[in-house]
Parts: C-alpha cells; structure tokens; sequence
C-alpha cells in the first residue's frame, strides 16, 4: 500500500512525484538545470570528464498520532528506509549518462479518514500497523553537451507493491550574453496504474490510471561573479484517478492543472568564505489550493576539505475547495478528508556536513519537520489530526575515477 508521502510534491502539495524523491533530492545532488554556486561565483555546465558513482541511506520516520487525535486504528506511521544509487559517466566527449536507482521498504500504519468526536471536531480513523510495501525506481537521463548549452532525454520506471509508472521527460539549456545567461525549458510525461493489494470495502477500487503532463520554461542569470538569480514557470495537467483508493470517503475532480512559479537567489560571501541560498515558491491549482514555501540555506566552508549547511524552509497552503475536516459519506459531489489538502503550515530544520577530497565525498544530513495549523499564513478554524512530524537522516558518499 502506497504511503501518504508517495504521492506528494516536494513542498506538501499533492502531486504526482513518489516515495522520498520530494524530501531527499537535496541530498542526492544529481546534476540538472538547476545553477550551481562554486567557491568564485558560478559556471554553466560541462560534460564530466570522469566517472562518479555516489550512494544514499536516508532513514524517515513519522511520528506516532497522539492518543487524543486518535479515534480507532494504530496510532504508528510510516517508517521507510532508502537505498539511492547513481552512476554518472561521460560517453564520449560530448555526451553523459546519468542513472539513478531507488529502492525502498516501508512499514506502519496509514490515515483511513476522520470522524466527528461529538463536539464538531475531528479525530483520525487509522490502518492498523501491518502495511507495508517496496518500491523501486529506475531513472536514465543521457544529455549531449554542445558549446552553448545542453539538450537531455530522460526515462523512468517506478514500481510498488500496487503502484506502476512510467515517465519521458526532455530538457534543454542555451546559454546566450557571453554565457551570462541561461535559458531552459523542458517536456515531460508520466503514466500511472493502481492496483490497490488491501482488501476490498468503503472506497475500494481494483484497477485505475491516471496520466500527467508537465512543462517548464525558465532563466537564469549570472548578475556578477558573486551572485546569480534563477526563476521558472512550471505547469502540470493531470487526467484519470485522482482519488486515494485508502480512504474511507475521497471523490476528487478526475483532472487537475497547477502552476508553479520558482525563484532562485545564490550568493557568496568571500570574506566568510560561504554562500548563501534563498528560494521562494508559489503554487496555485485549479482546486484553489494555494501555497507558499520560502527556504533558506548558508553553505559554510570550514576549510578546503569540509563544508557545513544549516537550512530552514517555511510552508504554508490553503485548503481545497472539497477538502472537508470530518467525513460524511452521504454528502453529495466531490469530498476529501485528506490533511494534504487541508489548510496548514510547516516548518523544517536541517543540518548537513559534507567532507571531500581529491575524489570522494562523504554526506551526512538530517531534517526535522513539524506542521501545524498554528503555522499557516491564514486562519485554519479545525486543524487536520493527522498532520505530520517527521525525521529524516542521511549517509551517503561519492566517489570519481
């Protein structure tokens, strides 16, 4: 059975990225079209000269539902391992490779929906504690290096226990001003299948699909040798089975379009020898979810071998237009009790370290994430029970020959 954070983007907002791919990216440092800030400023990409091989154990670990949101069914969540492996090679003098392989075990119990607790408000109806499930996940993205920018093609296979997809993606940069600036854009598909495995009742289905489309376009711009800007516009359009087949009352809109606008700030400080990084996002959707993340991070070099990195990043959205606290079945038209798509803030602490030399690199990290309905920006008159607290740990190293 998929877990509650298979099927959400990186900033809570449900989407169609899985697993941990939304709270791990940062530290798998995969090469893309995102700018990256160096010791002096920054440089457009090249095509890598030597072989990497790099990999990851991250450790999430939501926390217990506390006994008075608990109406009946486990009061564990999710604990989910996993093992991240990529290999970078060069082909030829013009051409890399980029392979990413995930895989995953997962165990605990999930959010069935909610119930009224005779005074209005809401309290969680769990699983009980004997979910789990596997994923894998395959990803191959080969790019060809020319002298003024950079044209990718990528593919993907991801499989779980009642979850299938498959994704094509393209992407593409020209650099133009004496390489001052960067232009990018990029094409993507995915097709989903669910096939859920728990047995059968309330909202049950045995077999659905849905498809996702997605496009980006965005620049980045070198503003002088100690700082760039970067901003994208991103839009995504999904058609088929939209619902959780896991709850107990969800009837969604069987499509849905989203539009994400994503600002980049990268500067560097030469006396202090660090970089700072500020990023801020904003997301609408066709049902009127809006929401907002601002996420800071100061990359400190200790000394030419070791770099130290603490972040925070804020959240906050509002509620779906359907999204309803307590469940009632008989309530006609399009419901969801889903906390991701009620209304709520959050907030996340991290702290990274990452050592390297000549050709290794060894990362150590770790996140801790509290959402509540106190953090959001607006009001939230009944705040979702089952809204999460998380830990997140990660090991990994990289190696170059």
């Amino acid at each position: 059975m998929s877990s509650e954070i298979f099927k959400k983007s990186p900033q809570g907002v449900p989407g169609n990225s899985r697993a941990l791919n939304a709270l791990t990216t940062a530290a798998l440092a995969i090469p893309g079209m995102a700018m990256t800030a160096v010791a002096t400023g920054v440089h457009a990409e090249a095509p890598p000269t030597n072989t990497e091989v790099g990999y990851r154990y991250s450790h999430y670990q939501e926390e217990d539902v506390p006994q008075s949101k608990l109406a009946s069914g486990s009061k564990q969540r999710y604990d989910i391992d996993v093992h991240q492996f990529r290999v970078l090679t060069p082909v030829g003098e013009n051409y890399a490779v980029d392979t990413t392989f995930d895989y995953e075990t997962m165990s605990g119990a999930s959010p069935y929906g909610t119930v009224d607790d005779g005074e209005g408000n809401p309290l969680l109806v769990m699983s009980g504690a004997s979910i789990e499930d596997t994923r894998m996940d395959l990803n191959v993205k080969t790019t060809r290096y020319y002298e003024s920018g950079t044209a990718s093609v990528i593919g993907g296979y991801s499989t779980e226990d009642d979850y299938e997809a498959y994704n094509l993606g393209l992407e593409g940069t020209v650099d133009v001003n004496d390489k001052m600036t960067t232009l990018m854009g990029g094409l993507g598909y995915s097709d989903d299948t669910i096939k859920p495995t728990q047995a059968s009742g309330f909202n049950r289905v045995t077999n659905e699909s849905k498809y996702t489309a997605t496009t980006f376009l965005g620049v980045a711009q070198v503003i002088d040798a100690r700082s760039v800007f970067q901003t994208s516009i991103n839009y995504a359009y999904s058609d088929g089975y939209l619902s959780d087949p896991y709850k107990l009352v969800d009837q969604r809109p069987n499509s849905r379009s989203s539009v994400a606008w994503n600002n980049r700030y990268r500067y560097f400080f030469g006396d202090l020898d660090a970089a700072m990084h500020a990023d801020y996002r904003l997301y609408v959707d066709d049902w009127d979810l809006v929401s907002h993340t601002m996420a800071f991070e100061w990359q400190q070099n200790i000394d030419p071998n070791l770099r130290v990195i603490p972040s925070v990043r804020y959240y906050s959205q509002s509620q779906a237009d359907f999204y309803t606290p307590i469940d009632i079945a008989a309530q006609p038209g399009d419901k969801s009790s889903d906390y991701r798509l009620s209304p709520f803030g959050a907030l996340t602490f991290g702290l990274s370290a990452v050592a390297h030399s000549y050709n290794w690199k060894v990362i150590v990290s770790a996140e801790r994430y509290v959402s509540d309905g106190d953090l959001a920006l607006g009001s939230v008159e009944k705040e979702h029970p089952g809204l999460l607290q998380y830990t997140l740990v990660t090991l990994g190293f990289d190696y170059s020959f």
